[in-house]
């Protein structure tokens, strides 16, 4: 076989006989054995590709879930906590008036609500 740099063919067999092109033609240098086994391994490859995607499609809706409903859960709660503190009587209060302001400037920034409803908008836009 020759030198690769020195622009002679390397498909010659290692006998020194140089294959013509019918033969190279016939018999592409790809189509090894090797190359054909994992030529018919395709299909179960995508068939377990498949597979995985939809493992991961579901694991990311049950994740997505799960966060949705922590953060509803949070903005509910500060909801809640912010309007207990304005209408129960004052010995029943046990926030500051500080935590109160950010408990109120979380809430009505939109920033929170607006994760929400917009994770809860896009995956009502899914269905």
């Amino acid at each position: 076989m020759g030198d690769p740099t020195d622009g002679s063919s390397s498909t010659a067999p290692p006998s020194g006989i140089p294959i013509t092109a019918e033969e190279l033609r016939a018999t592409p240098q790809w189509a090894t054995t090797e190359a054909k086994a994992e030529d018919k391994n395709w299909d179960s490859l995508d068939h377990v590709r498949k597979e995985n995607d939809t493992q991961w499609l579901r694991l990311y809706g049950k994740l997505l879930l799960v966060v949705t409903l922590v953060f509803t859960l949070v903005f509910l709660g500060s909801l809640l906590v912010w309007a207990w503190h304005y209408l129960a009587p004052r010995c029943w209060q046990w926030l500051e008036p500080g935590q109160l302001g950010k408990i109120q400037s979380v809430l009505f920034s939109g920033g929170m609500g607006a994760v929400v409803s917009n994770i809860i908008r896009t995956q009502i836009s899914k269905a």
